[in-house]
């Protein structure tokens, strides 16, 4: 299991990708276990957090879940959080299988900035790299942790 944050421009953008990941989940190209949204409108005082948004909705889905203690840690929100500003949104999402190669195509030319994750630096630099982020680049050979 895997967790990533994104960070993206503008409060919807978050929104826009758990679509595109409900697609992906739905071809069978990533095993997405469970998705949260923060927003930070220009407005709002601090960054509101919408769990389980990939949820259909029944409360078998959710007793199924419990049983599986497939869940985002609440640590990583909180630490999300701290690194939102306002007019920003940020998609975090559990996955079985990083799928490194299929996200990167499927978010390809959009804007986000990966800000955490629990894969290794060199899949993460993979990661960035494949997205176009030029400080990727920058970090030079990638390490393990």
């Amino acid at each position: 299991m895997s967790t990533t944050a994104w960070r993206f421009r503008g409060t919807e953008g978050a929104d826009d990708a758990v679509l595109l990941l409900k697609q992906l989940a739905g071809q069978e190209v990533i095993d997405v276990r469970d998705v949260a949204v923060i927003r930070w409108p220009h407005y709002s005082a601090g960054p509101q957090v919408q769990e389980h948004v990939t949820d259909e909705g029944g409360m078998a889905s959710s007793f199924a879940k419990k049983l599986s203690k497939a869940g985002i840690d609440s640590s990583m929100i909180e630490s999300v959080k701290g690194d939102m500003t306002p007019g920003t949104s940020v998609l975090v999402f559990l996955s079985a299988d990083s799928g490194i190669d299929a996200l990167a195509k499927a978010f390809e030319g959009r804007a986000m900035e990966l800000l955490r994750s629990d894969l290794s630096v060199q899949q993460q630099d993979l990661l960035r790299a494949a997205l176009g982020d030029p400080s990727a680049a920058d970090r030079g050979p990638a390490t393990e942790a």
